[in-house]
């Protein structure tokens, strides 16, 4: 048996698993659990699954999206992971080690029973040694007619690759639209790209929403809060340092850069949440065993469930407020 911890930053519900692909008699059975284990008709059901060996002196950690295509990292679901590396060393900061690449995680403030986490990421990086979009690197304020004839598009990695636009008005349909056509078009995407569109909505306040590499829409994307938050001072007068508010549709975070040898660091601030522990057999499961994962052997947080559910209300009027509407 394996324990599993189901958690969320901002609503996007990751798996947290003390398990390498080591564990896995192959790729093709690696791949196989975690489709089952995300899947929403199946017993569980979650946007992607983070595995981790805490034993080496800096954790090691793979991400997989519910597709079961590995990713570089996710930020939401490095922050749910950073708690619980941080819980284990009983620290308040720890690095930790996601694809090629090592990110920070502080313990940060319980605000009102919502424990945060704070994750610094690698440097952005405008002008990657793999382009986003073929052809064409360095892609700033540019136009896509593959995507949506009007917008402009900036293109980013941190380190997985990013495309963000800036709108006037959010269209969740024309989000929904744009990303299938990111998917379907690896002649112009080779290594496919997330997709966030970012609705300005006051001086140091915005909405971002993405449709996740692997992932389709999710309720919030914590590397594409980043990577918006970074095409945002890219693209207009905004300091860099300056704490910007992101909101989505499961929440919200702060992002601000730090400046380190003038490349920018995304900071992304943001929740934590544990929702519930159970144990499971990973060998029933990847071969769909119908008795893998029942109901009755979760053990759920559900005063961490409380705390949240106050916070995202409260995140819901001021986007209600704004005339953003969320129909997914």
């Amino acid at each position: 048996m394996a324990e599993i911890l189901n958690a969320h930053g901002s609503k996007n519900d990751i798996f947290v698993a003390a398990l390498t692909p080591r564990d896995f008699a192959s790729d093709e059975d690696l791949r196989a659990f975690v489709r089952r284990l995300c899947d929403r008709v199946g017993p569980f059901g979650g946007d992607g699954v983070y595995f981790y060996d805490a034993a080496p002196p800096v954790p090691e950690a793979w991400f997989f999206n519910p597709d079961g295509s590995s990713a570089e990292f996710c930020g939401n679901g490095m922050r749910c992971l950073g708690r619980v590396v941080l819980d284990l060393r009983g620290t308040d900061k720890a690095v930790i080690r996601s694809g090629q690449a090592e990110y920070t995680v502080r313990r940060g403030a319980t605000a009102e029973g919502v424990r945060q986490i704070g994750l610094e990421h690698p440097a952005v990086d405008f002008t990657p040694a793999t382009p986003v979009v073929e052809g064409r690197n360095p892609l700033t304020q540019a136009r896509l007619p593959e995507l949506d004839p009007a917008l402009d598009f900036t293109a980013v990695t941190i380190p997985n690759p990013h495309l963000v636009a800036v709108i006037d008005k959010y269209v969740e349909s024309d989000l929904i639209a744009m990303g299938e056509k990111v998917a379907a078009r690896t002649d112009v995407f080779p290594a496919g790209a997330n997709l966030s569109v970012l609705l300005p909505l006051g001086p140091a306040e915005v909405f971002v929403r993405t449709f996740e590499r692997g992932a389709g829409l999710t309720a919030s994307c914590g590397s594409g809060m980043a990577a918006s938050r970074a095409v945002y001072s890219r693209v207009s007068r905004i300091d860099p340092e300056r704490k910007v508010v992101v909101r989505n549709a499961g929440g919200m975070a702060t992002v601000s850069l730090r400046v380190r040898e003038g490349r920018w660091h995304p900071v992304l601030e943001g929740n934590a949440t544990f929702v519930y522990r159970a144990d499971v057999d990973p060998d029933a499961l990847t071969h769909d065993d119908p008795a893998a994962g029942a109901a009755h052997d979760r053990e759920f947080r559900s005063d961490e469930g409380r705390a949240y559910a106050a916070l995202e209300e409260l995140n819901a009027a001021r986007l209600r407020a704004a005339g953003v509407e969320i129909a997914a």
